[in-house]
């Protein structure tokens, strides 16, 4: 520890002005190596213009080096290092934003040039993470506190050396430059540059100068972006309001023209379970269903076989269970909102201690299957959806996506392959039964079953079943249900005959 009640001695200015040479070296190179190379290699040599957010990183690393330089000059003062800190900080979030636009792309892929294989943004991001790390150890480094303060001898600032001239005229140099190409790319304000920029080229006629990203700046913040989706309308917990979605139950007024109204034949409740129940599912001549976390397994009668819980945040979290679905011969799948899933077994033997990890309820009746027993599937045209249904052929399963305060007129089937959960296949299906001006994104699909090359899909709004050939991608036929099913969810088919559950009743309907 440094003792502060002793004189500062030569051997201790000596120190300080080292310290600020490995200063000034750090703020010379944050600007000439990445703001230079950037704006004389890749710009004027190679063509690259930057977007707007490379704008941003290129001025948060040259505040930076500009930052450093000063403390070369006027001496060490906390608010130096605080400044260089929150400009590293606003850089990381930049090339953060930047970066997660392109980090998830197929190899090869990605916005840019390259630079040793790394774009551009991930360099970036690479600089701001060393600029923490390299003054943080630049401070852990450095002298006494107060010999920093005596090597000024009482000046207002430090006599330049040979070697600030140079870096301060480098440094001056590359910030005047990338001013210009910045003017001349992007023009002055309020025009500001493009996110998708074209070559740079000295050319007049092949530079636009554009002020369209403007449109919309001032508009809402959100920190979650296109991610702020808003959870779907499930049965313990209505969400109608918050997606924007007014349900209506007439099938007559549906997106699409039906065939005809099935009936209800039979309605039975599902005794000794308080739980307001959010899907069913019949598998292997056993009925299944579940709410949020907990699902339970039934007997003909409908009463109760067993109860388990999940734990939804183990691993792969997997949040509210919309769909159960088999998978091979004795165990099932159960489907997460968030196409999350979690495989599980029948086991009356199950360990207990093996099942604490994934069940919070039931570790004596169900154990996990396939190591952890979780997957995530990944999907494209689905990304920024929830699903609430899904159904398999035994080989692949199948979700559909559900409107939400982001989008209500995009409707996506997915398939994934079971064997390692990776996508295999999306598709927007069409459908000439559609009604001029309507979407079949206002289905809110809540139960689906798989049969024949189709996918039978019930929706709570609209209260329809549609029939999606997979095949050709559409929707070929719809039924209407009565309308005084109002929270229709789950669905099972036995031939002509179908079964939902509504307000925890097993309602059958048929043709």
């Amino acid at each position: 520890m440094t003792d502060y009640s002793k004189p500062i001695l030569d051997s201790d200015i000596r120190k300080a002005k080292t310290w600020y040479d490995i200063v000034c070296w750090g703020g010379l190179l944050i600007v000439l190596l990445p703001v230079g190379i950037a704006n004389l290699v890749l710009g004027y040599m190679l063509g690259d213009s930057p977007c707007t957010l490379c704008w941003g990183q290129r001025e948060q690393m040259a505040f930076i080096g500009v930052v450093a330089l000063f403390m070369v000059r006027y001496g060490f003062k906390p608010k130096y290092l605080a400044m260089m800190l929150v400009m590293a900080a606003a850089g990381l979030y930049s090339s953060f934003r930047h970066l997660g636009n392109h980090a998830a792309r197929d190899v090869g892929q990605g916005f840019g040039l390259e630079i040793l294989g790394l774009h551009t943004q991930m360099w970036a991001e690479i600089v701001f993470w060393c600029v923490v790390m390299l003054f943080g150890l630049a401070c852990f480094l450095a002298p006494r506190f107060d010999a920093l303060i005596a090597e000024l001898k009482g000046r207002p600032w430090r006599p330049a050396t040979g070697f600030m001239k140079l870096s301060f005229a480098v440094v001056s140099f590359i910030i005047a430059s990338n001013a210009f190409q910045a003017a001349w790319t992007t023009g002055l304000p309020p025009n500001w540059g493009q996110g998708d920029p074209w070559r740079f080229s000295w050319n007049p006629k092949y530079v636009t100068w554009s002020a369209d990203s403007w449109q919309g700046m001032f508009g809402s913040f959100n920190f979650l972006g296109r991610r702020d989706v808003k959870v779907p309308d499930f049965a313990y917990a209505p969400n109608a309001k918050k997606l924007g979605i007014t349900f209506e139950h007439d099938a007559a007024k549906a997106p699409v023209e039906i065939s005809g109204m099935l009936r209800v034949t039979d309605v039975k409740p599902v005794p000794g379970i308080d739980a307001k129940l959010n899907t069913l599912s019949k598998i292997r001549g056993e009925y299944v269903v579940a709410s949020k976390y907990d699902f339970w397994f039934l007997n003909a009668d409908l009463t109760t076989k067993f109860h388990a819980a999940m734990d939804p945040w183990f691993s792969a979290n997997v949040l509210d269970i919309v769909g159960v679905t088999p998978l091979g011969e004795d165990a099932y799948v159960l489907m997460g909102t968030n196409k999350s899933i979690l495989r599980i077994r029948q086991n009356p033997q199950a360990d207990d201690v093996k099942g604490w990890a994934n069940f919070t309820a039931g570790r004596d009746h169900v154990e996990a299957v396939g190591g952890l027993g979780r997957a995530r599937i990944d999907t494209e045209r689905a990304k920024m959806f929830y699903i609430h249904s899904s159904a398999t052929d035994g080989r692949y399963v199948y979700t559909a996506t559900v409107p939400d305060n982001k989008s209500k007129t995009t409707f996506v089937i997915s398939k994934t392959l079971q064997k390692d959960w990776q996508l295999s296949g999306e598709f927007k299906p069409e459908s000439k039964l559609l009604k001029k001006d309507r979407s079949l994104g206002e289905l809110y699909v809540t139960g689906m079953v798989y049969e024949d090359g189709r996918l039978y899909a019930v929706s709570k709004n609209w209260n329809v079943l549609v029939v999606i050939n997979i095949a050709d991608e559409s929707v070929e036929a719809a039924w209407g249900l009565p309308a005084d099913l109002t929270d229709v969810r789950g669905l099972v088919k036995e031939g002509g005959r179908f079964q939902v559950i509504d307000a925890n009743r097993v309602v059958t309907l048929e043709k």
